[in-house]
């Protein structure tokens, strides 16, 4: 983060404890994406495999995947400071199957893995990027690897005035529910649209409308078998995908 914003430094550092639990409340669809990445891996519950999480922020998609899949283990790796002392702190529990790494996603080596996921992280990279991103999962990725990929992307016709109605409707109703439920308060909504407003204004949180087609075809240029759209809610989107067997 840029250091001429130390009053929103500060306010990170106020929210850490919360962060988990008002991402939930500020995207409407988050919980049941994170459930759907657990279901949508192709491995049984006992089985050993090793994964890697990229753009892992607090961890909660990784802390999901190491307790339903025992005898995984994996590697967290994100940019941010402020994110990863959260995710180490989430992930004490499991410190003999994660290691959590501080690097780049757009340029780090990524290890030889059976499984990458990724939650909502990649509207942060440039079209640009995409390409030579997906090569490098690809090539980590063993014979027949799986790349789970979540986060909000445009699929098929832009949508309506009327669409766009309803996605604001919804996400206007489940914050309200939110607030009434005691989930959150006011002014910790407030405070943190504000915060990512603020962020945005000094180009410090910078965002890219990707559609899922353009993915999928980035996908299959840099070397995957197999992509598809596999779950969508309004905006949020998951595409599976798979790399070549060797006996393919």
């Amino acid at each position: 983060m840029d250091s001429s914003l130390p009053e929103w430094r500060s306010y990170f550092a106020s929210i850490a404890d919360s962060y988990d639990r008002l991402q939930p409340v500020l995207s409407p669809p988050y919980s049941k994406g994170l459930d759907m990445i657990v279901d949508l891996i192709p491995f049984d519950a006992d089985d050993a495999f090793e994964f890697v999480d990229l753009g892992c922020g607090t961890a909660e998609p990784t802390a999901r995947v190491l307790e339903h899949f025992r005898r995984a283990t994996g590697t967290c790796i994100d940019s941010e400071p402020e994110m990863l002392a959260l995710a180490k702190r989430k992930l004490t529990s499991y410190s003999d199957r994660i290691e959590v790494r501080e690097a780049d996603i757009t340029s780090c080596d990524i290890q030889p893995c059976d499984l990458v996921l990724s939650a909502k992280t990649i509207h942060h990279v440039p079209p640009a990027g995409l390409p030579e991103l997906f090569a490098r999962i690809a090539g980590a990725l063993r014979s027949g690897g799986c790349f789970v990929l979540y986060d909000a992307m445009s699929v098929g016709p832009r949508w309506g005035a009327s669409v766009r109605q309803q996605s604001s409707h919804f996400r206007q109703r489940h914050l309200q529910d939110a607030v009434a439920s005691g989930v959150a308060t006011q002014q910790e909504i407030d405070a943190r649209m504000e915060y990512k407003r603020a962020m945005k204004a000094a180009g410090q949180d910078v965002e890219y409308e990707h559609s899922a087609e353009n993915m999928i075809d980035a996908m299959i240029e840099a070397g995957f078998a197999e992509v598809a759209v596999v779950w969508r809610m309004f905006a949020d989107t998951i595409l599976l995908a798979f790399t070549p067997t060797k006996d393919a």
